[in-house]
């Protein structure tokens, strides 16, 4: 009895956190920001997580997300863009940095405008945080002083596909992950490590995805 008990009321503090952070991110949506263009109804890929090869001599893949519809926009992209670097806009040249293009990609649910809005406004909440890359991990905070839900200014550092994972799962778009570790939001240690090192890669991540 205790275990259903406690997915209820895990589940209870979700839809209650998130609900929390939807509100949120309208309010943000109608302010000003510098950089990149508006958020207010999503067109073209906005929200999509875009791909690229090259990384590890061509083993790999880098990810980024869409926040703007199309590559001709000044800074259509949001990145982790790797060592000494934090989250951040950039120039599609220097998100393909010479590779090759591999494609975009949605959560296997097809997300509407409204929630591509919000996965691009979580883009944002991102970037402002100076959140550094992390290699070894896709999402990495301190399991001591984040709250259950990790909120992005709990984020110490973060790898590429972990920039697509966090702000696709925070709004409960699975991607990787068992039926009970999938959650890279969730503060917990086991999951964290889960979505380490090698088990799961941008390369990887595309097979959890669908193709635009």
């Amino acid at each position: 009895m205790k275990i259903y008990e406690r997915e209820a009321d895990y589940k209870m503090k979700k839809i209650s956190r998130k609900l929390s952070l939807i509100l949120f991110a309208i309010v943000l949506l109608g302010t000003s920001y510098t950089g990149g263009g508006t958020a207010d109804a999503a067109t073209g890929n906005q929200g999509y997580a875009a791909y690229r090869d090259g990384v590890f001599f061509g083993f790999d893949w880098h990810a980024g997300l869409w926040d703007e519809p199309a590559s001709n926009y000044g800074l259509p992209i949001l990145h982790a863009p790797g060592t000494g670097k934090s989250v951040q806009w950039d120039t599609w040249s220097n998100f393909i940095d010479g590779n090759n293009f591999k494609g975009t990609y949605r959560p296997n649910t097809a997300p509407s405008s409204a929630q591509r809005d919000l996965f691009v406004a979580m883009g944002r909440n991102l970037r402002t945080q100076n959140i550094s890359y992390n290699l070894g991990y896709q999402v990495y905070y301190s399991t001591g002083s984040a709250s259950t839900y990790v909120k992005y200014d709990e984020v110490s550092s973060m790898r590429c596909d972990g920039v697509i994972e966090y702000i696709y799962e925070w709004y409960s778009f699975r991607v990787y992950g068992n039926d009970t570790q999938w959650d890279v939001t969730k503060n917990d240690f086991w999951i964290r490590e889960q979505h380490s090192g090698t088990l799961i890669t941008p390369k990887k991540q595309v097979n959890y995805l669908t193709a635009i």
